[in-house]
């Protein structure tokens, strides 16, 4: 192939390339994912086809409930602040407008997981005896044994179980 043919070949694919970018950028057709900071936590989502895919809103969190409870309330607060925000501006290109819409739709559909952990209430003797008693109900079932017998009834005296 010529120099000229070649040069003329490299100008054409990157034409194409160009538009092909331009294309999928503005029809935003692949999974993007986004990471952000706000007010200190750091929420990642995924969107696609310009609307946040709300069950990726910060699933990196999904083993840790009070980390994942933060991070969600913290999202929804984000997605309303940036559409108040980005909904505020006039001079928005075609772009901004898609972004715009897709927050403000994350800010009204997305439903933060909360999570309150408390501390444990403290157990009555009677409960504290009633769970000794399963618990040698439990055992006598793997091991019948007359001495586990024996603790059985001994464990489970005086509480309103049905013994076994």
């Amino acid at each position: 192939m010529d120099p000229l043919s070649q040069l003329f070949a490299v100008y054409i694919q990157a034409a194409t390339n160009n538009i092909a970018d331009h294309y999928l950028d503005s029809m935003n057709t692949t999974v993007t994912t986004k990471s952000l900071i706000y007010h200190g936590t750091e929420i990642r989502f995924q969107h696609q086809l310009w609307k946040i895919r709300l069950k990726s809103v910060c699933a990196d969190f999904e083993q840790y409930s009070f980390k994942l409870s933060k991070c969600t309330q913290q999202a929804k607060a984000m997605f309303t602040e940036l559409c108040t925000q980005l909904s505020s501006k006039d001079n928005l290109n075609q772009k901004g407008r898609k972004q715009s819409n897709m927050y403000c739709n994350a800010s009204l559909s997305y439903k933060p997981m909360i999570a309150y952990i408390n501390e444990p209430e403290h157990k009555t003797a009677q409960e504290l005896k009633q769970k000794e008693c399963n618990l040698m109900i439990l055992k006598a079932m793997q091991n019948s044994s007359e001495e586990v017998i024996k603790q059985k009834e001994k464990a489970c005296s005086g509480t309103n179980k049905i013994k076994y």
